[in-house]
Parts: structure tokens; C-alpha cells; sequence
């Protein structure tokens, strides 16, 4: 079995349609919605890609920590596929919404305890920007 599909769904059930799925979430370069995962596998096999299959594919790649949501884009959530497991932060150009890997820049850890008595339990961070190809064609070079 292909390790990228064990790293997509754990323990889960691998089905056609979800390896289908996550070949389309391999195959992506940037940021994606649900809809565009739909179309990418509906042109890859015609007869897959039912909505409903991929909403469950995604939530269980999320549950893996093999993509995660990054914002949205016209009411659709937007999601990254995540080439580590490690703590991090993604960088969304809002160009061309491709995707880079950051460190975490928060300075506080998740079992920190605040003066007014909260205690962090987890954070999200998603910087956006240019991508350096978008900067470039702003600069006109």
C-alpha cells in the first residue's frame, strides 16, 4: 500500500474513491476547496467523485493532520496538504494560492498558563501574501 495513502487516513478504511481523493490532494500545488477536489477527481474518473465521499475524505485527511484548513474563498473553506507532521504555519500567496511551510511564530506554547488564568490549549496561524513568482510580476522584472 502506498505510505502517502497511510499518512492520508491513519487506520481508516482506504476505498477506491479515497485514494482517488487523495491522488487529486497529492496532485494539488497550493490551496484547494472541497468543489475543486470534486471536479479533479470527477475528470479523473467520471463516475467518482460524489460530494458527499469527498467532504468525509477530507475530514478524515484533516483528522490526520494531512491537510489542514487555511481560510477561505467565497464561502468555501480553503485547505493545504501538509508535507510534515511537526508544528507549523502555512503562507498563502493570495495571488496564485500556492503554499510554503512556516515555523510557528507565536511565542507562546500551548500549555502555557496566562496571568488571567487561560490556558492555551492550541492556536492557528495562516500568513498571507505574495508568493516570490506573484512579488516578481508586481516588480514587473
Amino acid at each position: 500500500m502506498d505510505d502517502d495513502l497511510r499518512a492520508a487516513y491513519g487506520s481508516g478504511r482506504i476505498t477506491a474513491p479515497r485514494a482517488a481523493i487523495a491522488r487529486a490532494v497529492r496532485g494539488r500545488d497550493g490551496v484547494f476547496t472541497v468543489e475543486d477536489l470534486v471536479a479533479a477527481v470527477r475528470t479523473s474518473d467520471p463516475g467518482a467523485g460524489a460530494a458527499a465521499t469527498v467532504y468525509r475524505a477530507i475530514a478524515a485527511m484533516e483528522a490526520e493532520g494531512y491537510i489542514e484548513r487555511v481560510g477561505s474563498r467565497h464561502g468555501s473553506a480553503l485547505y493545504a496538504r501538509c508535507s510534515t507532521r511537526s508544528h507549523h504555519h502555512h503562507i498563502v500567496c493570495d495571488r496564485c494560492g500556492r503554499v510554503a511551510h512556516a515555523e510557528c511564530p507565536v511565542a507562546v506554547t500551548q500549555s502555557a498558563k496566562r496571568s488571567d488564568g487561560f490556558v492555551i490549549t492550541r492556536h492557528e496561524v495562516t500568513l498571507y501574501g505574495l508568493c516570490p513568482r506573484c512579488a516578481e510580476s508586481d516588480r514587473g522584472v
